[in-house]
Formats: C-alpha cells, sequence, structure tokens
C-alpha cells in the first residue's frame, strides 16, 4: 500500500507498505519467517547530484528516504530481528538501529530486547540478503546480482550514511 501522489508529490513525506501492512511468509529450513516493511519517503527535485555535477532532467528528480521500519518474525509472530530509522517519530531515538528480539537473545547475554543498536542505513535489498541467508529461497537465480545492482544504484545516489 503506498500513500497516494496526488497534487504536487515534490517534498510531501509519502509511505509505501509490503502487501498492505500484512506480514508476508516465507519458508525455511525447519519453518516459516514473517516480514513487514515500511518505507517514508519524499520526492526530491535536485539540480546538481550528491557529487556536485549538473544533473539532465532525466534524474532532476529523486526518491530520498526519510525512514523504515523492517521486521522478520518467527512464524507465531514473535520478533527475531528489525532494524527502524524513525527521525521523525515519537522516539528520542532518530539513528537507524536494530532491535534483537527475545527468540534471539540469551537470557544472560549483553543484548537486551529493548536496546538500541546503532547500524548504517538498511535498504530493503540488505533484509532481503539476510533472509536469504538464513534459508529463504530466493525466486530469480539471479538474486545476488539483482541485489548488488539496486544497492550500487541507492549507494550512487544517496545523500548520507
Amino acid at each position: 500500500m503506498c500513500s497516494p501522489l496526488k497534487g504536487q508529490p515534490v517534498g510531501e513525506i509519502h509511505s509505501v507498505s509490503l502487501n498492505r501492512g500484512e506480514p508476508v511468509t516465507f519458508k525455511i529450513p525447519g519453518g516459516k519467517i514473517l516480514l513487514e516493511a515500511s518505507i517514508k519517503f519524499t520526492i526530491v527535485r535536485q539540480d546538481i547530484n550528491v557529487l556536485g555535477q549538473p544533473v539532465g532532467a532525466a534524474d532532476r528528480f529523486k526518491v530520498s528516504t526519510r525512514g523504515y521500519m523492517y521486521s522478520v518474525m518467527s512464524s507465531d509472530g514473535e520478533e527475531q530481528i528489525a532494524w527502524h530509522w524513525h527521525p521523525s517519530g515519537s522516539s528520542d531515538v532518530e539513528y537507524p538501529h536494530s532491535h534483537i528480539g527475545t527468540a534471539a537473545l540469551n537470557p544472560d547475554g549483553l543484548l537486551k530486547k529493548k536496546h538500541h543498536v546503532r547500524t548504517g542505513r538498511m535498504t530493503f535489498e540488505s533484509v532481503v540478503f539476510n533472509m536469504i541467508q538464513w534459508g529463504v529461497t530466493p525466486r530469480n537465480l539471479n538474486f545476488q546480482e539483482i541485489l548488488e545492482m539496486n544497492q550500487t544504484v541507492f549507494d550512487k545516489w544517496k545523500s548520507w550514511g
């Protein structure tokens, strides 16, 4: 589900959610995992790119991420790991971070469920890559090439982190 892009969409914050906000189920060896994902973004007009070079008409507008929430859960809905960045939310934690779910924590361990583990910016492609590493079978045999290509484009145009 995506917020409507009516009128003048440049500069307004929009959001998109995977599967209309409902978890998506993936098979892994020995069970299933669920994924929820949402991204806040804005459309930005740019006259110069991140390298300070003028841009042509084809590159005049870009999408800029303004926040995200990715959550991988066990089949019973218990959070395993989550990546958040909510700089304009109600939390005072505005930097990109992850949460480790209680199912993945040792009671005597250093990390607790509510700890915010600082991370760099996390792309959806990175979440998908991790899920494949955890046993989700990719639908496309060229998954690594596709993920790397998308990550390269993101890295080329990102404005920070």
